[in-house]
């Protein structure tokens, strides 16, 4: 038996404030055996974190109240924070964005229009070493 399927599921803290992109990626992210958390502004993310400590934070940067890097400057500074996994999922492709999620310890930086939810969920286990 995979000693993956033993273990608790993984949480996934899912930062987005467009419900139908929230829906679709929480459905896929699950339907792959994920716990999925939701927030859909900076202040329930950093919330749900210091409520439920997530393995990743998949972290859009669009929020209605903060931009999500602010989001995730407050969650560093809360304990656990500054060893949480992050990825961002956005649709800023700019340069200065994906530069200042490295300067964050972002560990990877998907641009919505350019993957399909499958691969999301790939980027997802990849970065927490779930690679089948």
């Amino acid at each position: 038996m995979d000693p993956r399927e033993e273990s608790p599921k993984r949480k996934v803290l899912l930062v987005e404030d467009d419900v139908f992109m929230l829906d679709l990626v929480s459905q896929e992210l699950a339907g792959a055996g994920f716990h999925v958390i939701v927030a859909k502004n900076g202040a329930e993310a950093v919330a749900q974190f210091l409520q439920t400590k997530p393995d990743l934070i998949l972290l859009d940067l669009l929020l209605p109240d903060q931009n999500g890097y602010d989001a995730l400057r407050t969650i560093r500074t809360h304990p656990g924070g500054a060893d949480v996994k992050v990825m961002v999922l956005s649709n800023l492709s700019e340069t200065t964005n994906i530069e200042e999620g490295k300067k964050l310890g972002v560990l990877d930086y998907l641009v919505k229009a350019n993957h399909t939810l499958p691969e999301i969920v790939q980027k997802v286990q990849s970065v927490l070493g779930l690679e089948r």
